[in-house]
């Protein structure tokens, strides 16, 4: 159970990654390709670990736990692209990993 736990939690930062390069590819000319294939390349090693996270715990825990994937996203969001969380978007955060602490200690 701990391994699919983990798996959920890397996935989420496997997918907080996607969205950014997709972000990126938005970008200069010159990287909207790499920046694209690393997007769908990062969901492929995602949906793959997803899978086998799936063998350990319920599906309701992981795609609940799966949630962590936003709080993953905004932070690499602030940290990489320079995008600004607000005091109300960070309250939601703190909510969303409240609500992940929860499910994950019920698994």
């Amino acid at each position: 159970m701990v391994i699919g736990l983990a798996l959920v939690v890397l996935c989420s930062f496997i997918e907080g990654f996607a969205q950014v390069a997709f972000k990126l590819s938005r970008g200069r000319e010159d990287r909207k390709l790499a920046w694209t294939v690393a997007g769908f390349t990062a969901y492929g090693l995602e949906v793959s670990l997803y899978t086998v996270a799936l063998r350990q715990i319920d599906v309701t825990v992981a795609f609940a736990m799966g949630s962590l994937s936003f709080v993953v996203t905004a932070l690499l969001s602030a940290l990489i692209l320079k995008e600004r969380i607000s005091g109300v978007r960070g309250i939601g955060l703190l909510f969303i990993l409240s609500g992940v602490a929860l499910m994950g200690g019920q698994a």
